[in-house]
């Protein structure tokens, strides 16, 4: 195995801006996915809490108020330029037991011990689920609870795919991975409780939910399909097309967005697994 088995995730997440420079638009899209995962943490007030995948900070803050002020918050990514954002936002906020460290979930050292676990779309990206768990459950104690949110099938997930087939049509997509550490990983509940099982995680439990999602967390449908590109598939896809290749895609991605814009957004269903475990 290579001595970076996540180098690929490593690179991808330490060289694309784009997920700081729309931070506030995923903010405010995935808001109610976190708030959802966090609450089925229980009363975490005065625990010390890890937050894998925690990217530019936004659960980590909410982290830190759900523990107070007695209990302490680590917003764990491994993207330096992200960890960079959360750990300035924290000093805006003035939460001073809210740090931020650039690791790898899987293979560094996590400190702790941690008494509960969270993460928030951030742990399907493992080269190895099982070890990086496994990691994870060492750095907790015993009876620790984890709670995470990841999404169900993309076939599931009318907002990741209603503007990319659109695309599709027109350009090609690289075709995904069998197997692959991406953010539909762990669309089958069976495999992430074997994953959990196999790493020493107890009493796995995995909860559908689905609800509409605000692309963006909202505005007009020329800003989703823009968003859709810079944090999607078709950002590669388009690469290296003429301008009116280009143009022709946002034209059918804009006509596939329109009928769902509506209240001052495209909405559009999102399919996730609430999950929880116990070390």
């Amino acid at each position: 195995m290579s001595d970076d088995p996540n180098a690929v995730q490593r690179e991808y997440w330490n060289t694309r801006t784009a997920w700081i420079d729309h931070q506030d638009d995923m903010d405010r899209q995935l808001d109610g996915f976190g708030r959802l995962g966090i609450a089925a943490l229980g009363d975490i007030s005065g625990r010390r809490v890890l937050d894998v995948g925690c990217g530019c900070g936004h659960t980590s803050l909410q982290l830190a108020v759900a523990v107070g002020a007695t209990g302490n918050v680590v917003g764990l990514d491994i993207s330096v330029p992200m960890t960079g954002v959360g750990t300035r936002r924290a000093a805006g906020a003035g939460f001073g037991r809210l740090r931020f460290v650039a690791a790898d979930a899987q293979t560094d050292d996590l400190g702790g011990p941690y008494d509960a676990v969270f993460s928030r779309f951030g742990v399907m990206f493992f080269a190895d689920p099982v070890t990086a768990f496994g990691n994870i459950r060492s750095a907790v104690v015993t009876g620790a609870p984890l709670s995470f949110v990841c999404w169900q099938p993309v076939s599931e997930n009318p907002w990741m795919t209603t503007a990319n087939r659109a695309a599709m049509a027109i350009v090609d997509f690289a075709p995904r991975g069998v197997g692959a550490a991406d953010p539909f990983a762990f669309g089958d509940p069976e495999q992430v409780r074997t994953i959990l099982g196999d790493a020493g995680w107890a009493d796995v439990e995995i909860v559908p939910h689905v609800t509409d999602i605000a692309i963006g967390g909202g505005g007009t449908v020329d800003e989703a399909v823009e968003l859709m590109i810079e944090l999607g598939p078709a950002k590669a896809a388009l690469e290296g097309q003429a301008a009116t290749k280009c143009d022709e895609v946002r034209a059918a991605m804009r006509a596939a967005l329109a009928p769902h814009h509506h209240g001052g957004a495209v909405w559009l269903s999102g399919a996730t697994w609430l999950v929880s475990a116990r070390a």
